[in-house]
């Protein structure tokens, strides 16, 4: 069967939600994802934001910066031969947790409580940043996807990425991680670019240059993100021309974007350039952790029992497809897809070339996470395909999908750390696949 897709530089084949029902929708998705997460991290609430880890070292930087004051005195750091301690973690994270901690801080202080930045409030402050970020995102997404297909397929692809992939898990198990904080920033780029490329403004601009500058910041290969902006819309040569007349065009916001991105790294480098003594630093290098690019786990990133992300989240399995396809397939929009499928293969072979490639304590590989805000618009192409396809015979599709999205949020309950290493097995991965469907 011929898969179909409405052509990416088409308008709107129906109205795109109003703010007003985006906002009520956001705010009503980041109440339930707030009240999942507090439930299910209740037995561990005490260690949510001290236990040391990926969450802490993002996170530290907040109690650091407006009740400590002091940057060198962070609790999750690496000694350096020199005596002093090295953040491995960026500030990016924190920057966006920001106002929600200030309103912690605030609650704290208007009822009394004693602020050291850990205490409950803050717990649930966190709770609801990650919370708001993962719903923000699929709002974003959501308002992409309505440019090209019907309110029913862009629903579908928002909600079964959320429920059927690790977004619920990095959103409502272990929301302390980078990656819903990137993939909202991942949705807003693709928004905004759609946004410049049917009407271009400073302001939108502003906000591409401004949302690359805090995606890098938060974790550098992140970068490979910005080839979206950069590419996409048109061929290469036609697409770089016209980059370069929205920065002649809105000039006064390009150089306003670059100060702000500035400011906004400035603190970063100088903390870099006083605990190393240089204003760029590779920090895991200063663990000898680095890249092995002429021994990169491919396959393994995507189907190994540790942590492989097509194994774990087969619902994408589609969605992968559908990209191969469109990128190579002749039509005006090849380029566009072959822009995404760039992204996500940079993204592929980096990850499969780092020394740690399952990247530990992972559920699903969670390099990925950032990246369903680009990936859901081919597998929106699945979800309409396989609508189509399955015909009268759409109960069976329903089962399909609902086993999946049951196996993904049950696994997301059983998860536990380490699910890697010598003693995760194929047999404990079978034993998981068991428990999570009888329970």
């Amino acid at each position: 069967m011929r898969i179909t897709f409405v052509a990416l530089s088409s308008p709107a084949a129906s109205p795109i939600l109003s703010t007003r029902w985006s906002l009520m929708i956001v705010a009503g998705l980041t109440c339930l994802l707030t009240w999942l997460a507090w439930n299910t991290n209740a037995p561990r609430m005490g260690l949510l934001l001290t236990h040391p880890g990926d969450p802490l070292g993002y996170y530290q930087w907040l109690p650091g910066t407006f009740l400590n004051g002091d940057w060198s005195t962070l609790p999750y750091v690496h000694y350096l031969p020199s005596g002093k301690g090295l953040s491995l973690f960026t500030m990016g994270v924190a920057v966006m947790q920001a106002p929600f901690f200030l309103l912690a801080r605030l609650y704290c202080t208007a009822t009394g409580i004693p602020v050291t930045g850990f205490e409950l409030p803050f717990v649930f402050a966190r709770l609801m940043a990650s919370a708001f970020y993962c719903s923000a995102g699929l709002a974003l997404v959501y308002q992409t996807l309505r440019r090209y297909w019907g309110a029913g397929v862009a629903g579908s692809t928002c909600l079964l990425i959320l429920v059927g992939t690790n977004l619920y898990y990095y959103s409502v198990h272990d929301g302390g991680m980078s990656h819903v904080y990137s993939f909202f920033l991942f949705g807003a780029l693709l928004n905004l670019t759609h946004g410049m490329l049917e009407k271009p403004s400073g302001v939108r601009l502003l906000g591409l240059v401004f949302c690359g500058a805090l995606l890098v910041l938060i974790r550098p290969l992140n970068g490979v993100a910005l080839l979206v902006p950069v590419l996409y819309g048109a061929p290469p040569r036609k697409a770089l021309r016209l980059r370069w007349q929205w920065i002649m065009t809105f000039r006064r916001w390009f150089v306003l974007a670059a100060i702000a991105a500035l400011i906004l790294i400035l603190p970063q480098l100088m903390y870099w350039e006083k605990q190393t003594g240089s204003l760029i630093a590779f920090t895991y290098g200063s663990k000898n952790e680095g890249f092995f690019w002429l021994d990169a786990h491919l396959w393994d990133i995507l189907f190994s029992h540790q942590g492989g992300w097509l194994l774990y989240h087969p619902i994408m399995i589609g969605a992968m497809v559908a990209l191969a396809y469109k990128a190579y397939e002749k039509g005006g929009t090849s380029s566009n897809w072959r822009v995404l499928l760039a992204v996500w293969g940079l993204a592929w072979y980096a990850y499969a070339s780092w020394w740690n490639w399952w990247l530990g304590g992972s559920f699903g590989h969670r390099g990925f996470v950032e990246h369903y805000a680009y990936l859901a618009l081919p597998f929106a192409v699945f979800v309409n395909a396989a609508v189509q396809w399955f015909g009268r015979w759409r109960w069976l599709l329903l089962i399909i999908t609902g086993a999946l999205v049951f196996l993904n949020i049950r696994m997301s309950l059983l998860a536990y750390s380490p699910m890697d290493g010598p003693t995760w097995t194929w047999r404990s991965l079978i034993k998981m696949w068991a428990d999570a469907f009888f329970i």
